[in-house]
């Protein structure tokens, strides 16, 4: 009875090490098919900005000063929510409204 125990309780851990080794195999793979992350943008097309975003759960800030084309950016998300565009500021330094 005693081996019979033995015998199951390796088996048991065997069972447990493979699968634990086909899940993080799993993993590595995945992380490897990834897709490259897009080119560089275009510098020439780079625009002076002054956005100013903020966290609305933590208060983060986070200062944005060139824009493709001086486009409007989607915000940034920290804390799992997107970040509030705060007053804009001019070349002056003013906050504007």
């Amino acid at each position: 009875m005693f081996e019979l125990w033995t015998l199951v309780r390796f088996a048991v851990a065997l069972v447990a090490a493979i699968v634990l080794y086909l899940m993080g195999a799993a993993l590595v793979r995945n992380f490897s098919s990834v897709e490259p992350p897009d080119d560089e943008p275009d510098v020439t097309t780079l625009e002076d900005v002054d956005y100013r975003f903020r966290c609305i759960v933590c208060g983060a800030q986070v200062v944005m000063y060139t824009s493709q084309s001086g486009e409007m950016p989607d915000p940034p998300r920290h804390c799992r929510e997107p970040m509030v565009l705060m007053a804009p500021i001019d070349d002056t330094g003013t906050i504007t409204s």
